[in-house]
């Protein structure tokens, strides 16, 4: 022990090849009233190192419960997070730690919280974009015709719509309006060029659009007949270009989260399919400040003087 054998503070550190300031901290920080003893310094050490954990944030009851209230009703980590900081600032934590508590806590493990993601996966997987196959559509515009302000999300009254395919080739259509984030969905029976018109005749109008852009899609092809029942102007997006209409391809997945892929939609009602939209039309979205579409939806028309339109179920 090279304090018995007097050395001092500096030649000790010399000797470890360390900082003064180290072995003056550990002296202070591992003596007793006797003096400094090897043995019990490092059992002090040990100790403390048992009790030296990184606190779980998720811990906390009150925040948990927030968590799994929301993850249950489909929300994903990064809308709890923003919510909470909007309607919780005290409970907020940010979507990476509730991203680590679902894949690494063990009670979380154990309650498979992960199932409550939009796909169930158990990594994060990245995204890519789906092909559009091209067909001749008469007459079609092109998205590059259509005015800036759509793409910029400063107006009410833009939309994008697309076709879901599911099992025994039926579909649904999915229309959402690019400021507020609201969405509708519309069962259709087969994904025909009727059934496509007849939704989306029906939901522009309910939402009272000025636009609507799409793909290339057969079933797109009564597009003029739309613009003259709705007087709202159909715009395409270019072939093999879905980030075009990148809203519309995250409502589809949001869909698909409660429908999927090879799902059977024959015995789902219009009215169950109403209540998905409604569901995520209470949904926190971050580009809204982590207010929900109806909420925004609702303030621009009180903004307007209009009576806040409710739902339609067709």
């Amino acid at each position: 022990m090279l304090l018995q054998e007097n050395y001092t503070q500096v030649n000790i550190a010399k000797k470890l090849e360390v900082d003064p300031g180290t072995v003056s901290r550990e002296i202070k920080r591992g003596s007793t009233l006797n003096g400094y003893f090897a043995n019990i310094a490092q059992e002090r050490h040990l100790s403390l190192r048992e009790r030296c954990r990184r606190r779980r944030k998720l811990n906390y009851s009150r925040r948990q419960k927030y968590l799994c209230d929301k993850l249950e009703l489909g929300w994903s980590p990064e809308q709890i997070s923003g919510r909470l900081k909007l309607e919780e600032s005290d409970l907020y934590i940010c979507k990476e730690t509730i991203y680590r508590f679902i894949y690494e806590d063990p009670w979380a493990r154990d309650e498979v919280l992960s199932q409550y993601l939009r796909y169930g996966r158990k990594k994060r997987k990245k995204q890519t974009g789906r092909s559009v196959h091209q067909v001749k559509i008469p007459n079609r515009v092109s998205i590059h015709e259509r005015p800036e302000i759509v793409s910029q999300r400063r107006e009410y009254g833009h939309g994008e719509s697309d076709s879901v395919i599911y099992k025994n080739k039926m579909a649904v259509n999915t229309l959402n309006e690019l400021k507020t984030g609201i969405v509708r969905f519309t069962k259709l029976g087969r994904k025909t060029a009727d059934n496509t018109a007849w939704a989306m005749i029906r939901r522009i109008q309910e939402l009272n659009l000025k636009t609507c852009t799409v793909d290339n899609g057969s079933e797109h092809v009564r597009h003029q007949d739309i613009t003259r029942e709705t007087q709202a102007a159909v715009y395409f997006a270019d072939p093999y270009s879905s980030w075009q209409r990148g809203s519309n391809e995250n409502t589809n997945m949001l869909l698909r989260g409660y429908l999927p892929k090879r799902a059977d939609i024959t015995d789902l009602t219009q009215e169950e399919l109403d209540d998905i939209a409604e569901e995520l039309n209470n949904r926190p979205r971050k580009r809204l400040g982590y207010r929900t579409p109806n909420e925004v939806y609702h303030l621009l028309k009180l903004q307007k003087g209009e009576k806040v339109a409710v739902a339609i179920r067709i």
